[in-house]
């Protein structure tokens, strides 16, 4: 019999509510009311205090709650057969939401007395009491259900849509540091090839000059004068081959000649002590036992032409160094215009070498190069990851201790490793160090973005390779580079 009824309520509610509406009216027994409400009429408000529940004739009624900011959110709709304002009338408790009418309605409006008479009636009218709770009951519970399924959907939706913003978020961060990347590479590749362009043609100027000088000299030298032509000649030749004197030699050196030579200036035994023995030989020689100042004069002529020809050779040295730091840095920046070309990573390695020789310039510097295959790489990215690891290594050792940098191949891969004899890098932040922003170095002299890193494996990704990083066993971090082979 409940089955039948349920099935009936679902089907139809208003069919129980209009045999109470006949009993009702039909009866000498009740004085019940039939109240109309226009379309936006109040049945009641949130918060009242309800001493009345409603039976629906016509009509929709709508429940809306107030939201903490300020909204009103509609949460169910009653049709005829529902009993409006049933929980608060029973429980006595203030009314949870606000009934208000969406169309025309037509309701009975039954008090506290009304309705427990009913309860008490003939069991016929008491049993139809009974069906219209019970058969609210089953709407309500039909609602609640409905909203949970709603509801776990919408968290479905909710979730597929955080998953498809976290995702566009890590596209958009990768792309945003790929374009940082190429930006500062293409920043870097102007500069340097703007400051290579600036200084080849002074450099190449420079060098043709300091030739045209080791070959204009000795001509020159032979008119100062004839006689003493050889003499001047080879001073001016042992200067061009000068190699620096150990610094506790010539201090011995320079005591033992002044002993020998008091006579002469100190300044001027500085500069001879710091000749090699074939020269020296030949000065006593000159020099005798007690020289005077035709000797003295002498001995000036010397030093002069011998330090002519050690500053030509610190210039034609100077320019050739400098002509060799512009063909690295114009080799370093070729950007190829982004495309790959074969390359031998040797041969950027020794031009970043070359690029970084003043940070290098208290580290022992170790190659370990292995003949390896040429390699499909964007040249200038590619040495933005040597530049990248071997600052980062000076930075590790404080510039001072020893960096190893080795190359080798496998069927697979050509690889080049950067080991430093720094304190290592802490467990905790292994896996953080590629991370953009993520940085070691304070405020200071180091002080770093955190994008090195970063910058460099994404280079090496986009070379289709790898990039690792470990704890030497005997201290220090090695990194490894792994390109396709």
């Amino acid at each position: 019999m409940i089955l039948d009824f349920a099935k009936n309520w679902l089907q139809d509610p208003s069919r129980i509510t209009s045999q109470i509406a006949r009993y009702l009216e039909n009866s000498d027994d009740f004085d019940v009311k039939t109240v109309v409400r226009e379309k936006d009429d109040v049945f009641f408000s949130e918060g009242d205090l309800n001493d009345s529940v409603y039976i629906l004739l016509d009509g929709t009624v709508e429940l809306s709650k107030s939201a903490p900011n300020g909204r009103s959110i509609a949460i169910d709709w009653l049709r005829p057969g529902a009993l409006v304002g049933l929980i608060s009338f029973v429980t006595g408790d203030p009314v949870l939401t606000t009934a208000v009418a969406v169309s025309p309605c037509k309701a009975i409006r039954l008090t506290e007395q009304d309705f427990f008479k009913i309860q008490n009636s003939n069991n016929e009218l008491a049993l139809l009491g009974q069906q219209l709770i019970i058969g609210n009951l089953i709407d309500r519970y039909h609602h609640v259900v409905s909203v949970h399924i709603e509801l776990e959907s919408i968290n479905d939706t909710l979730q597929k849509e955080r998953n498809h913003l976290r995702e566009a978020l890590k596209q958009l961060e990768d792309t945003q540091h790929r374009l940082i990347s190429q930006e500062k590479m293409a920043t870097l590749g102007q500069l340097v090839a703007g400051i290579a362009h600036e200084i080849n043609n002074p450099a190449a100027a420079m060098l043709r000059a300091s030739d045209n000088l080791l070959e204009y000299l000795p001509a020159i030298i032979a008119l100062v004068d004839p006689d003493q032509e050889k003499s001047y000649h080879k001073f001016f030749l042992i200067g061009l081959k000068r190699k620096l004197v150990n610094s506790e030699l010539q201090r011995e050196r320079l005591q033992e000649w002044t002993a020998l030579y008091p006579e002469l200036p100190r300044s001027l035994l500085r500069k001879v002590t710091s000749m090699n023995d074939e020269a020296l030989e030949s000065i006593q020689g000159i020099l005798g036992k007690k020289p005077g100042e035709q000797e003295k004069e002498n001995l000036e002529k010397i030093v002069l032409f011998y330090e002519s020809g050690y500053f030509l050779k610190n210039l034609q040295s100077s320019t050739r160094r400098i002509g060799e730091i512009v063909s690295s840095l114009k080799s370093y920046s070729r950007q190829d215009k982004g495309q790959f070309e074969k390359a031998d990573l040797r041969d950027g390695l020794n031009d970043t070498l070359l690029l970084l020789a003043n940070r290098l310039k208290k580290v022992d510097v170790v190659l370990n190069f292995s003949d390896i295959p040429n390699v499909d790489v964007i040249s200038g990215e590619i040495n933005q990851v040597w530049t990248n690891l071997i600052i980062n290594a000076c930075d590790a050792m404080k510039d001072r201790g020893e960096l190893v940098i080795s190359c080798g191949h496998s069927d697979s891969f050509v690889w080049v490793s950067f080991k430093d004899s720094g304190p290592g890098i802490n467990p905790s932040a292994m896996h953080e160090i590629f991370k953009p922003n993520f940085t070691t170095k304070q405020q200071n002299s180091n002080y770093g973005l955190g994008l090195g890193l970063s910058i460099s494996q994404q280079i090496v990704l986009k070379h289709g390779g790898q990039i690792k990083v470990r704890n030497a066993d005997h201290g220090g971090a090695e990194f490894k580079v792994l390109l396709p082979a």
